[in-house]
């Protein structure tokens, strides 16, 4: 189980992999981003959120993350840890250090599950939650979103 065994699910449901942004459409009118990576998980939780009518972005490692947070403003944050470029610690770092971002939610979505990893990103960075990508699915991810920010 988990967010890789559901990607072809989402794909092989959906017959346009990428929905186009709501425009016009009824939305719950709250903006996710979401920093990742690895571009078929990364598109797959695109999916997953704009079918549940949420708006969302997508960046590829931390620093472009950070230039799509200022530039977005968006409501929660999807963050993986190990990227290139600028890992996820240093982007929620940054962005802990803009005055607009002190408190935006930021979810760790990551497979860098030890304690230490947990502990630090919650503790010393503000991490709102922190998942292991391998322990969960996109419907969670949608959940864990919900309560945060709803």
């Amino acid at each position: 189980m988990g967010i890789f065994s559901d990607l072809k699910a989402i794909a092989t449901n959906n017959p346009d992999p990428l929905p186009p942004e709501p425009v016009g459409l009824p939305t719950n009118g709250k903006k996710i981003l979401i920093v990742e990576d690895e571009p078929d998980l990364a598109e797959a939780l695109m999916i997953k959120f704009r079918h549940e009518g949420y708006s969302a972005v997508k960046a590829e490692n931390g620093q472009v993350g950070l230039e799509k947070a200022v530039a977005e403003k968006p409501d929660i944050i999807l963050l993986d840890l190990m990227m290139p470029v600028m890992d996820g610690k240093t982007m929620l770092s940054k962005l802990r250090d803009l005055p607009d971002f002190k408190s935006t939610p930021v979810i760790i979505l990551s497979n860098a599950g030890d304690m230490e990893n947990i502990r630090e990103t919650q503790i010393y960075y503000g991490a709102s939650a922190f998942l292991i990508k391998s322990n969960v699915n996109p419907g969670e991810i949608v959940a864990k979103v919900k309560e945060i920010i709803h």
